[in-house]
């Protein structure tokens, strides 16, 4: 899938919905949303009897809680009969595409731009200013 796809969906999400909120987008868009102790994963999407379901670890930060929301909102999105893998600081940085998909969709959907009105340019900075890890370096 092209990034010019996901910029799109992204951008009509944000227009219909007015929220970059990635929990109110899931509730809007009728994905449950379970929150349970995962251990050492972040969160993972599976879809079951056509009810699309996101789990977060309630054990992690709210900068990840948010982040992990909004890359497991991507595979619902864009890949809802794929089994994805589940996302943990390990694969934050792996290559498999769909997992780059959902790292770009969560980071692109968290900038709303406003970095811009303050002089902020530098990659790092704009992570750092979203509260984006520092491997979505990339994606900006």
């Amino acid at each position: 899938m092209s990034l010019d796809i996901i910029d799109k969906k992204l951008n009509l999400l944000v227009n219909n919905h007015q929220t970059r909120d990635p929990f109110k987008l899931a509730h809007e868009l009728g994905v449950k949303i379970i929150m349970e102790d995962l251990g050492g994963i972040y969160g993972y999407y599976n879809k079951e009897l056509r009810i699309k379901f996101i789990h977060l670890n309630n054990h992690i930060s709210e900068d990840y809680l948010n982040f992990t929301c909004a890359h497991e909102l991507a595979h619902a999105i864009f890949h809802s009969d794929s089994n994805t893998p589940f996302l943990s600081s390990q694969s934050l940085t792996s290559s498999l595409k769909i997992e780059m998909e959902a790292n770009y969709f969560a980071s692109n959907l968290r900038i709303d731009g406003s970095h811009k009105d303050l002089g902020i340019d530098s990659k790092y900075t704009i992570l750092d200013y979203y509260n984006l890890p520092l491997e979505m370096e990339r994606f900006l």
